[in-house]
This record gives structure tokens, sequence and C-alpha cells, in this order.
């Protein structure tokens, strides 16, 4: 089997650094603070998946494409580093900073709960009794959807905006994975 190589001691530190300052950020609760975490996934994901490509550039490689992804690199860490001090700002005081993460960590929250309730529990089909659904209900069930995919992307556009003009920094991203949704997925009791 082959074995990856390690990431960069700098890119590791950050990361640790990054999950303790959301920690924070969030006065440790253990939901909270596993919503940012899964907020900011992909992005860390991303700077390791450059950070890889760089560690294991083939000897061929053109300069253009290794300037190409030091650059990206370059200004992904810029980001990170305003995102850290983001964070920090909101770990330290009650403030603005800290209602836009605790907002964030519920916005990851309800969209996993949306998507939970629309792929995982679907009711079981019963073929004594077959009920006949209703053309309303389907229309309003479909508005309904509508409606908060309306939101969740009115939502994503503002984090657009709130990226574009907050100084170079990243607020993550509320796109993840099924797979990671539902492994990470815990029925409440009830």
């Amino acid at each position: 089997m082959d074995k990856q190589p390690r990431l960069p001691p700098t890119f590791r530190s950050l990361y640790r650094l990054f999950l303790r300052t959301a920690s924070a950020t969030v006065l440790h609760h253990r939901q909270a603070r596993r919503n940012l975490r899964q907020r900011w996934r992909p992005v860390f994901d991303a700077g390791a998946k450059v950070s890889r490509e760089l560690q294991n550039a083939p000897t061929d490689a053109s300069e253009s494409w290794i300037k190409g992804r030091e650059d990206w690199l370059r200004v992904w860490n810029k980001r990170m580093d305003n995102t850290l001090s983001f964070l920090y700002t909101a770990s330290q005081s009650r403030g603005q900073p800290h209602k836009v993460t605790r907002n964030l960590a519920f916005m990851v929250g309800n969209e996993r709960e949306r998507l939970i309730s629309k792929y995982a529990r679907m009711h079981k089909w019963d073929p004594v009794s077959p009920k006949v659904v209703k053309p309303k209900l389907i229309e309003e069930s479909k508005k309904a959807e509508q409606f908060q995919n309306n939101a969740k992307l009115a939502f994503d556009e503002v984090v657009r905006f709130a990226e574009a003009s907050g100084g170079g920094m990243t607020l993550g991203t509320t796109e993840f994975p099924l797979v990671r949704l539902f492994r990470s997925y815990k029925p409440n009791n009830g």
C-alpha cells in the first residue's frame, strides 16, 4: 500500500491552531465545535491537496505549474491567517464576530438536519394499505423545499460577499459530502 507523505509541519500546525481557535470561539460547545470543523474541513482539504501536489511534484513539472500552485497556496495561507485572526477575535469578545461564528455553526447544523430529513428519514412503503398522497401536499412540500433551497442560496451569497469584502478571509462552506454527513449523524433519542 502506498503511504502518502505527511503534510508539512506548518500546515499541520495551522490546522491544529484552527481547531483550538474554532473550539474557543463557540465556548467549547461540542455540537457547535463539530459544526465549525465540518464547515471549514473542505477548505483545509483543498489546501492539503495543493500542498501534497507540491510535495509530490513530478521532476518534469513545468515552472509555471509549480509557480501556480505556490501562488495559490500563498493566497490560501493569507486567507487562513485572516480567518484565524477573525476567529481569535470572536473567541475573545462577545461582539459581532462571535455572533457570526455562532450563526455559521447553527447554519451547518440546520443544513445537516435538512439533508438528513430529506434523504435518510424516508418512510418505509407499506404495501398492504396504499395511501394516496394528495396533490396539494406534494405541492406544499415542493414549495417548502424550494423556500429552504432559496434561503440557503441567499445565505451562501451573503457569505461570499462577506468573504470578498472582509479583507481576504474564508468563512467555510455548507457544501459537504453526504458520506461524511451520514457518518457523523447521531439520531436524537426521541
